[in-house]
């Protein structure tokens, strides 16, 4: 478990799952642009033989006498394509409890999107049903979101790694009268506010935090590797609407460099977060610090 803290505002991590030593040539980016930020991609960004890790984590977020949990994973025995996520079985709520809050103490789950590893552990299976994991929570699902991954919307798309995940993790929370459909933008409590950061998905969002005149923002799969904000362009992974996410990029680079904010995206290793700065001509994203843990084994 890790934690930060931003003004008044607890933040702590729970890892899932972590798939370590993935080659960086898997965002397709040239030598030389490696080698232009290697000195402050290493050790975090860039591990040895020029691998990278990633995590698959929540955020448990505490700020305004309220309990947050964002993008609660891929959760516990799920057929999934991909070996590394079929029927996963890890000590998921175990980790989450040690962070001092219960599922039952969850105010609201956000998910800033509707992938398998985003919205897994909305529910759990008990009794061969698919039951809500946060009981007490309000799920805030983003209208725009919620209508792409509908089976039954005009906007919905099958994708083989999504499959059954609508089913098993957001159809239940629906008929357990959970769910809140909420627009783009849209006010959780006073120092939080979920915003559009559409491409991705075709309804991706992410959650603002303002608190004591410091920012953080919690942008999901805006990026999955920092050199996306230096070359925005850079594609990883599977997406909606690639034009969309430059764009979304560009603006969070742009909004970062102007408001100092710390930018946590969902699956960066220790230390989890960081914030953008000009080094002379060139941008930089410098490791968080002050965050405080480890990753569990």
């Amino acid at each position: 478990m890790s934690q930060i803290n931003i003004g008044s505002a607890q933040i702590r991590s729970v890892l899932e799952m972590a798939l370590t030593r993935r080659p960086i040539a898997y965002l397709a980016a040239e030598p030389a642009l490696i080698e232009a930020n290697r000195s402050w991609l290493a050790p975090h960004f860039l591990e040895e033989g020029d691998t990278w890790s990633l995590n698959f984590q929540t955020w448990v977020l505490q700020v305004d006498s309220k309990v947050v949990v964002v993008d609660p994973c891929t959760g516990n025995g799920r057929p999934h394509p991909i070996p590394q996520f079929d029927r996963l079985e890890t000590p998921y709520i175990e980790r989450f409890c040690a962070t001092g809050v219960r599922p039952e103490d969850v105010d609201y789950v956000f998910c800033t999107h509707m992938h398998h590893d985003h919205c897994g552990w909305n529910t759990q299976l008990r009794d061969g049903r698919w039951v809500p994991t946060f009981p007490n929570a309000r799920y805030l699902f983003v209208r725009r979101e919620y209508e792409r991954w509908d089976p039954n919307g005009a906007d919905y798309r099958a994708v083989d790694y999504n499959d059954g995940v609508y089913e098993r993790s957001i159809q239940p929370i629906v008929e357990a009268g959970l769910a809140d459909l909420v627009m783009d933008r849209h006010r959780v409590t006073p120092s939080l506010e979920i915003e559009p950061a559409h491409g991705h998905t075709l309804g991706h969002a992410m959650l603002s935090l303002q608190s004591e005149a410091q920012e953080a923002y919690f942008t999901g799969d805006v990026f999955h590797h920092p050199l996306q904000l230096i070359r925005p362009e850079l594609q990883f992974g599977d997406c909606d609407d690639l034009a969309q996410a430059i764009e979304t990029r560009r603006r969070l680079v742009a909004r970062g460099l102007e408001r100092e904010a710390l930018i946590i995206p969902a699956h960066l290793p220790f230390p989890h977060a960081g914030r953008l700065r000009r080094d002379g001509e060139t941008l930089v994203f410098a490791p968080a610090t002050g965050a405080t843990g480890s990753q569990p084994d």
